[in-house]
This record gives structure tokens, sequence and C-alpha cells, in this order.
């Protein structure tokens, strides 16, 4: 605390010396960083294999082409500034990688895996960290965010009135999964904004965005789970805002109950625990007794071999990227009846890491997000009263909500990962003081 305060406390003229000292990123850079932030939420990608990928997202080649010019203006400024480095965990995690690879069926695999880790959470968590430094950069980026959010928000809603399957319901992702995970995401930053905005247009907008990805996230039990964030998040409202809050929450919340096609994804499919459809052709749909063969759905059927994978390949997993390859091997799956597909993106991060990166990857994963729970969860601390504390407290909503949705898939993918990356960053700009009473950076 001594820290913050001796922060807050700095003069105008040190906040002028520190600057010329360390100076702010160039416009420049700046105004990429935008633009990447605006692609990042799509899984448009060029794919190396059309069956089989891997799939290079655009998005992820301009990251990479903007880490490029960052690296080269940090070499030629030499501005002094300490690099934002990732915290330890993410050093563990690639440790646990690179010696999993070495056990990896498919080498190929495990490259693009590692490959991703670096570019999400060092290479564009650092770029962001780096260059999203005051007050005024952190609430464009998030401007800049609104705008592939509702952008999404607006082709899920043109799907969910023409599609006839809810599952084509994904706005500019690859499937519902990825998109309800990203929107369980993101949300709470928008809503714990809207508890302390002080502008009712803006407010109203905000519900809008709400309700509409709310009932346009047809994947379970990743709506559940931004619904229950953002209703915790109501406890923190402003007092004149938090009647308003609860009532949209409740009202969401019973809409996607009563709503024949939102009942369907959400209670429905939540509450019926067989795998059912064409696309889940069983490898042996019959019993020897000619019976019909009952399979619990995939997605909560492969924990346990998932599991089984871990506990035989504790020390180094099976290799990083190597999960699918290995999953439906009859070593794990055992007597467990098995489909010959399931939806995607329905994985269990931390058993995928668990089992293939061993259980130290696993330790380093859930090392990574508790370190910046711990920052999130003081970012209140830290900030003035008005919309730098709806963000805070929507930032720390955001970390237990990327907690839980990994149990359910994963947002360690294309379209997801960078956006992971850039909320951490932001958290970090906060906790330095970005948003404070005054900040080490002109606003």
């Amino acid at each position: 605390m001594s820290n913050d305060a001796d922060m807050n406390e700095t003069r105008p003229e040190q906040t002028d010396s520190l600057q010329a000292q360390h100076p702010d990123a160039p416009e420049w850079l700046y105004r990429l960083v935008l633009l990447l932030i605006v692609i990042a939420p799509t899984q448009f990608a060029y794919a190396l294999d059309p069956k089989h990928g891997p799939f290079i997202a655009y998005a992820d080649i301009l990251c990479a082409i903007v880490v490029g010019l960052w690296i080269l203006w940090r070499l030629v400024a030499r501005t002094g500034k300490v690099l934002p480095w990732p915290p330890l965990a993410v050093a563990g995690l690639l440790l646990t990688a690179l010696l999993s690879a070495g056990v990896a069926g498919s080498p190929k695999a495990s490259a693009v895996e590692i490959a991703q880790i670096v570019l999400y959470f060092v290479a564009a968590y650092m770029l962001f960290a780096d260059v999203l430094t005051s007050r005024a950069r952190v609430r464009t980026a998030l401007i800049a965010l609104g705008i592939p959010t509702a952008l999404n928000i607006a082709v899920a809603a043109y799907q969910y009135f023409t599609a006839d399957n809810v599952m084509e319901v994904a706005g500019l992702f690859s499937n519902r999964n990825v998109y309800s995970a990203y929107m369980a995401m993101v949300l709470p930053i928008g809503f714990g904004i809207m508890l302390w905005l002080r502008t009712p247009r803006l407010q109203w907008l905000i519900a809008i965005g709400t309700a509409g990805a709310i009932l346009t996230m047809l994947s379970t039990p990743t709506v559940w789970i931004a619904i229950l964030v953002i209703a915790a998040l109501t406890r923190l409202a402003h007092r004149e805002t938090a009647s308003v809050a609860i009532g949209l929450v409740f009202t969401l919340a019973v809409a996607i109950m009563i709503i024949p096609r939102n009942h369907y994804a959400t209670i429905g499919e939540l509450l019926d625990p067989q795998e059912r459809g064409p696309m889940y052709k069983l490898a042996e749909e019959v019993t020897p007794d000619g019976e019909a063969v009952y399979v619990v759905k995939k997605r909560w059927l492969e924990w346990k071999p998932a599991l089984n994978m871990m506990a035989e390949n504790f020390v180094t997993g099976v290799g990083a990227g190597n999960f699918q390859l290995n999953i439906g091997s009859s070593e794990y799956y055992g007597f467990l009846p098995n489909v010959k597909k399931s939806e995607p993106d329905t994985n269990n991060l931390y058993l995928v890491v668990g089992s293939t990166m061993g259980f130290g990857g696993l330790v380093c994963l859930v090392g990574y997000l508790l370190h910046f729970w711990s920052r999130a969860n003081t970012l209140w601390l830290k900030v003035e009263q008005g919309t730098p504390m709806g963000m805070a407290i929507g930032l720390a909503g955001s970390v237990v909500a990327i907690a839980l949705i990994n149990i359910f898939t994963s947002l360690f993918v294309r379209g997801s990962g960078l956006i992971w990356a850039l909320i951490f960053a932001i958290i970090i700009a906060v906790s330095h003081g970005a948003m404070g009473r005054t900040s080490l950076h002109r606003v």
C-alpha cells in the first residue's frame, strides 16, 4: 500500500521527468495494437491443410508482425523501461510443454502448441502490457474490444433467427462453444462498467448488449457461468444502479429458461446426459444382445480417460498438443463406449494440460490464473470512483469467468487466446496505477 501511496503522490514535475526517461510506446505502435484488438475476436484462419490444419488465425499473424515491430522499437529506442514479463508460472508452463514434446507422438502438434503459448501468454501479453500504460490507452483499448464484441453479437442474433441448428449460432467464431466462452469472458468487464456509469444512454447501450449476448449464448453450462458472474458483480454496484442491474440479470435468467430455443440449449441439453444426433454415430451402435448402446455425452465421458491419461503419464504427459491423438485410445477409454466424434471445443482445459504436459503443467496453469486473480481481486483499491471502479470490478469477474469456463471448454484457442492475454495485461496496467487518481502517464 505504501508504494501505491507514493505513486499517487508523485508531483507533476516528477511525472514529466519519468515520462522523459521512460516514454510511452509510440502512437503508430499503439494504433497497431488497437487494430489487433479489433480483429482478434474471430476465428478466420489460413489452413495449411484444409482438413487437418494447423489453422493459423489471421489475427495471430498480425500479432506476430506487431510483436516484431514492438521488439524493434524497443531495441532502437532503448527506453530504459523494465520489460513487463509474464509471471513465473508461464515459464513453468513452457518448460513442461518442452519436456513433454520429447515423448510426443506428433512433434508437429507439440510445436504448434508451444508456439501458441509463446504467442499468447508471452509475446502478446508483454506487447499489451507495455503499450497500454495510461488511462486513455486502457479506456480506448476497451472501446476497441467492444467493437468486435458488438459485431459478434449482431451476427449471432441474425444466426439465432435464421439457423436451423443451435450449433450454428456462433457469431464470427467457428462454433457456439467458443462464441459463448468468449462472451462469458468479456461480458463481466462491460457489465462492471455499466454498474458505475453515470451516463444513462451508455448504461442502456451496455445493458442491451449484455441481453443480446446472453440470449445468443446457446452453449451450456457456459451461459450459466456468465449469468452467475455478472449476478455476483451486482453486489458491488453503485447504489443507484444496483436494482436495475439485478432486474436485468433476473429477467435474462428467466428468459433463457422459457424461450424454447434457449431452453432447449441451456437447460434441456444440460439435463440430458445422453449423446444424440447423427454426428455422434457410435463405433458400435448396438450391444451383442441387440439393444441400443446408451452413451453419456462425450464431453463428460472424456473426463475419465483424460484422468487415466494424466495418471499414467504423470511426469511428462503424452506431449503438448497431442490430446486428440491419444484420448480415443482403448488404453485410456477402457470399457467405456466411445463415439466417433463429438461437438468441437468441449474439452476441459485443465485435463488437457494435465494429461499432455504432466501434473507440473497443470500446476503451472492454475498458478498462472491465481497470480492474476490475486492482482484483480484488489484492483478496486487502486482506482477512483466511477467508471474505473466498474472496470476494476469487471476485470475481477472476468478472471473468475476464465477460470470456470476452462472447465467446460478451452479459451486457449484462436479468437479468444489473444483477448485472454489482453485482459490479463490490462489487469497489470491498472494494478500499476494506470487508472489511479494520479497516473505516471498523461491522460
